[in-house]
């Protein structure tokens, strides 16, 4: 006799903000102005936080999701095809005809590892509060946004969540998180969004450019923003990372560097991803840094992200 039980698809997370093509360049040192040379290696690689964000989740054996604005191309193309091959979804991005995909030069100083990003946008449209409301919100567990320029939609977008989870979700279902990472220096009206989150990401260059001068400064300053039951996570580079709990209790890791660091890039937005994966899966706030600290370590000792070893 066939059961008429249907098993449930398991619930994505949704990464919201950029995808792009990053052209990386590897340089013996980093080269000088006006001058002319080599570099070591040359390669196309998915980037923006956002997709980085998906790419380490695909590793780790979460079913995610990317959503943002693409233009139609040989560069989307290629970022289609990436996205397939680590089965992560791409189907409710939003297509813009006639538009130029978003290009990153990168520049990584094979001596210290260092990356110099130089990013080009020239005419692609960021996401509206219109089309994030085409979304089924009852298929994602959580939702994290990177902060981008667009705050008024983003805040739109949030609040259409909060509505979901207030008004529409049924009582089986449980809660759809919110997080944002505030990374991109200068950009104080990301600050907004922190009431709407259940977990806040705050990177360094974010920190130091609102004159906050360490982790501690910043989660003093930043926590009377938090709303009740919510999180606060301070990345320093390789000072490792902090947080506030929802008890409010301060936890903290080391950052762990490996012996020789290869490529940097993309490994805060590894710290992000590694950190969500453990708090979708019920890790506790200093269980859930601890990894991401250790994954982004990880990452800087080999090249790209798709061989992260887990």
């Amino acid at each position: 006799m066939e059961s008429d039980n249907v098993l449930e698809e398991p619930k994505k997370i949704l990464c919201v903000g950029l995808v792009c093509v990053d052209l990386i360049q590897i340089c013996e040192s980093f080269p000088k102005e006006d001058s002319d040379q080599r570099c070591l290696e040359q390669r196309w690689q998915r980037g923006g936080n956002a997709s980085n964000n998906c790419t380490v989740l695909s590793q780790l054996g979460a079913p995610c999701e990317f959503f943002g604005t693409v233009s139609k191309g040989v560069f989307a193309d290629y970022v289609e095809c990436d996205f397939r091959d680590l089965n992560i979804s791409c189907d409710n991005c939003i297509v813009h005809e006639g538009c130029d995909f978003p290009l990153s030069s990168v520049i990584i100083n094979k001596e210290n590892g260092s990356r110099t990003i130089i990013h080009s946008n020239r005419n692609l449209p960021e996401l509206t509060a219109k089309d994030f409301h085409k979304l089924d919100l009852s298929k994602y567990c959580w939702i994290h946004f990177e902060g981008r320029r667009n705050t008024s939609a983003i805040s739109a977008m949030m609040r259409r969540v909060v509505h979901y989870n207030e008004e529409e979700r049924s009582e089986n279902q449980p809660r759809v998180r919110l997080s944002v990472e505030l990374e991109k220096a200068n950009r104080t009206q990301l600050l907004d969004l922190i009431p709407l989150c259940d977990v806040s990401f705050v990177g360094k260059d974010f920190a130091t450019s609102q004159a906050y001068s360490t982790m501690s400064d910043t989660i003093r300053l930043l926590k009377p923003s938090l709303s009740p039951g919510s999180q606060l996570v301070v990345a320093w580079g390789d000072r490792g990372a902090m947080g506030v709990s929802k008890d409010g209790k301060i936890v903290q890791s080391i950052a762990y560097t490996p012996t020789e660091i290869v490529d940097t890039l993309g490994a805060g937005d590894t710290f992000v991803a590694a950190t969500i994966f453990q708090l979708v899966n019920g890790g506790s706030l200093q269980e859930s840094i601890t990894f991401g600290c250790k994954l982004a370590g990880a990452k800087i000792a080999i090249e790209g992200l798709k061989n992260l070893g887990v």
